[in-house]
């Protein structure tokens, strides 16, 4: 039975960009539980990979922002963050100069932008635009999900 909240871990960086130049609509990819370690073995929340596990991925961050030093993780975020400035750009949501701006901002932010943020979104108002993640784009057999179109009123943010 699925809970009524859900969850996501994104970078500081992330939702300042997408506060900025999306007029703070934000894009999620999101699951049902936070840590999906606490769950039972032979439950599907139970087979959330780490790559998709709103904590471990909190963690990473952390870890990586604590010790001053660049792992795997925020490397992928910039580059995600740079190819969705080029989407944004080409599909006419936002300036070429915007685009720029937001890769210049990906390529330099400090340790304190990449700081790890968990948004908690309520399941029942955002049910309509859940889209379940096609099983061969998901990193595990856990259940993923996207939410592209998230006010900001439709989450509460929290710092661990």
């Amino acid at each position: 039975m699925a809970g009524p909240l859900l969850y996501s871990t994104n970078p500081f960086l992330k939702l300042l960009i997408q506060e900025k130049f999306r007029k703070d609509i934000h894009y999620v990819w999101c699951g049902e539980a936070f840590d999906s370690t606490k769950h039972g073995t032979y439950t599907s929340l139970a087979l959330t990979a780490p790559s998709s596990d709103p904590c471990a991925i909190y963690k990473q961050l952390r870890e990586e922002i604590k010790t001053e030093r660049h792992g795997v993780k925020i490397p992928q975020m910039k580059a995600g963050l740079s190819a969705l400035a080029v989407k944004w750009r080409d599909s006419g949501e936002i300036s070429a100069d915007e685009a720029a701006e937001i890769i210049y901002m990906a390529d330099t932010a400090g340790h304190m932008e990449w700081r790890p943020l968990v948004y908690v979104i309520p399941r029942a108002p955002v049910e309509a635009r859940l889209q379940k993640v096609p099983i061969a784009q998901r990193a595990s057999l856990g259940p993923e999900y996207t939410i592209a179109e998230l006010a900001r009123h439709e989450f509460d943010v929290i710092e661990l």
